[in-house]
């Protein structure tokens, strides 16, 4: 064979190796996470607040139809907001200070100059039944979602208790506070942003 041929050979086994490396390591390549969903150390994340102040809604494509997602909801309207935006989101639940710190980085450096300063998470006052009933035995406990076990981790300023049992509300907030972001309890029914996560 001649120099040239070999050459061309070598050549082709180059180009096909190089071409099974790329096949098989294409998934690595790909970001982790699809807009609208960013991330955040290894997790996908989206807030709804995270775009221009103009954008009261936020469309989506979805078997072929758009739908208007508000960039404000209540809490019950925010969890299926999440849902429709990606059938795996839901609202967004917080495992460590890490996590919390990762995000309030991303609140103070790469979200939008006017994104809102509170919305909702996944978190709640006591344990819902396979029903989605609470359990009231429950209720001095937080949970997320439809966990069977409290909340491990948790950042709730202190302050004083409320004048009567629950004032405060049932459902889970955040508060980015300019700095960090702290954990607050208000009315599930009170219209705020939303912020969800993806579960692969």
């Amino acid at each position: 064979m001649s120099a040239l041929g070999k050459t061309f050979v070598g050549l082709t086994g180059f180009l096909l190796l190089l071409g099974g490396y790329i096949y098989i390591f294409q998934d690595m390549m790909q970001p982790r996470c699809s807009r609208p969903f960013v991330q955040i150390g290894d997790r996908c994340y989206f807030f709804s607040s995270n775009k221009a102040p103009s954008y009261d809604n936020y469309k989506v494509s979805y078997k072929n139809r758009v739908f208007s997602v508000p960039v404000i909801m209540d809490w019950m309207h925010a969890k299926f907001g999440c849902e429709t935006i990606d059938q795996q989101a839901r609202l967004i639940t917080i495992q460590s200070a890490e996590e919390m710190q990762r995000i309030a980085d991303f609140l103070r450096y790469g979200a939008h100059a006017q994104t809102h300063t509170v919305f909702w998470s996944g978190g709640h006052r006591g344990q819902l039944s396979d029903r989605n009933d609470v359990n009231h035995s429950t209720l001095v406990d937080f949970y997320w979602h439809d966990d069977h076990h409290p909340m491990k981790f948790t950042n709730f300023p202190h302050k004083d208790p409320p004048k009567r049992k629950f004032d405060d509300g049932f459902c889970v907030f955040l508060e980015f506070t300019g700095q960090v972001v702290v954990m607050r309890v208000g009315s599930c029914t009170k219209k705020i942003a939303f912020a969800c996560e993806l579960y692969f």
